[in-house]
């Protein structure tokens, strides 16, 4: 009699993997071209006709463009939830239910910056031995991460 009681349930985790796969990565036309790119470079090199530099530049441009799609949406996740916390903070100090020292957070926060950019520097001199390579990989970041 009742239809919606023979139809199967999805659990939550199915619904927020397919949420997080709506619109998934491997079916841009980028990403397509490039696979095939890469596949075909990896032939050729076996076959001895190419060197693999194809496959390391469609390889690059793959991985940018993954690492790209997932920072979109951890991005996403960590704007909610560092807003969460700060609301939360903000109210508990308002409240008197806890008293931070903002010279020392501040301080902290200012020793992270000075650390990360100090990563940044010993990157930017390691990635640009591999410049083509970083470019394409830059290239397929920008393009990952774009893909909405």
């Amino acid at each position: 009699m009742d239809q919606e009681l023979d139809q199967p349930t999805s659990s939550s985790t199915e619904g927020i993997c397919a949420t997080l796969l709506a619109d998934a990565p491997w079916n841009a036309k980028s990403v397509i071209a490039a696979g095939i790119a890469t596949v075909g470079g990896l032939a050729s090199w076996v076959a001895d006709l190419s060197s693999p530099a194809v496959i390391g530049i469609g390889g690059s441009y793959l991985g940018g463009f993954f690492f790209g799609w997932v920072f979109r949406r951890f991005l996403r996740m960590a704007a909610l939830i560092t807003g969460g916390l700060l609301t939360c903070i903000a109210v508990l100090e308002d409240t008197g239910w806890i008293d931070l020292d903002w010279a020392s957070v501040q301080t902290q926060i200012s020793h992270a910056i000075a650390a990360a950019h100090q990563g940044a520097e010993g990157l930017k001199h390691i990635l640009s031995g591999y410049l083509p390579s970083t470019g394409a990989g830059a290239v397929g970041m920008f393009f990952g991460f774009r893909k909405r």
